[in-house]
């Protein structure tokens, strides 16, 4: 059976105790404490800094039992953060093994997988409907895409990943989905204050994730981007998709949008870009 389905590789962390739910209320930047069985948010795990420690996903599975998901590798990096607050806490974190699949555009058909978290959510001018096989696999008359297919998804779509465009020195903000990502309305959870007053600036962050655009061959990440012979910003993916490429990268505040230009990368060859903050 032909669909739009794409099997991604993930990190899944089961979180469960009576004090599951305020424990990681405490932690999690999103608030999960109105989170019925089945719902799912996007959350930041953040340093008492505030800077990010982990963007991950968090699924209520039952009143005591969580499912955390992040970019594969860093599983055990969220359960080191998590275990070290978790004192005299009846709640428990162990890795789970669990199958991801994501559906791209709009489904028109809903699937009841068994034993099966499904979950649709937008994101800017997409829309993706995930399933995350708690045990088991895709029926095998359902075929998919591999994980190289996903990151050109997640590149045209503007997904930030942990590694590329998120490290220990991200601040949320700069990240252009503090609205999908954050509770403002919740109580204190760790790394609160530094989200809170970014959010009070108007100036915003020194650089902003954005998408970039070209029509030549692909180039290397880590470029930098320059404008009049001055550096703007940074390249963190990138991807070719027929004649082009698309990438993401970082743009220095102050600079007008959507803007054109160049793209240096380590053997020095230029490229013409076009930049466009997320959400923009």
């Amino acid at each position: 059976m032909e669909l739009n389905l794409v099997k991604r590789e993930r990190d899944f962390l089961r979180v469960s105790g009576t004090e599951a739910k305020s424990y990681l209320q405490g932690q999690l930047s999103q608030d999960i404490d109105d989170m019925s069985d089945g719902d799912a948010r996007f959350s930041f795990l953040l340093q008492p800094s505030g800077k990010v420690d982990a963007w991950l996903r968090v699924t209520r599975d039952s009143e005591n039992e969580y499912l955390l998901d992040v970019d594969q590798g860093f599983g055990e990096l969220v359960a080191a953060r998590l275990e070290r607050f978790l004192l005299r806490t009846d709640c428990v974190l162990e890795a789970s093994i669990c199958t991801l699949y994501t559906e791209v555009g709009n489904s028109q058909i809903k699937r009841d997988f068994s034993d099966c978290f499904t979950l649709s959510y937008s994101w800017f001018d997409f829309e993706f409907t995930d399933y995350i096989f708690r045990s088991g696999d895709l029926p095998e008359d359902y075929s998919s895409g591999d994980n190289q297919v996903w990151e050109e998804i997640r590149i045209k779509a503007g997904i930030p990943k942990m590694g590329k465009e998120i490290d220990a020195s991200t601040i949320p903000a700069s990240l252009g989905i503090v609205d999908s990502s954050v509770s403002f309305t919740k109580g204190c959870y760790t790394g609160q204050e530094l989200v809170a007053r970014v959010d009070s600036r108007k100036g915003g962050t020194p650089y902003r994730l954005a998408k970039i655009s070209g029509s030549s061959d692909v180039f290397a990440s880590q470029g930098f981007l320059l404008k009049n012979g001055e550096e703007i910003g940074t390249v963190t993916s990138e991807v070719s998709s027929g004649d082009g490429f698309f990438a993401l990268g970082f743009l220095k505040r102050g600079i007008e949008s959507p803007a054109e230009a160049q793209v240096i990368n380590n053997d020095s060859k230029e490229k013409n870009v076009l930049v466009i903050p997320l959400g923009v």
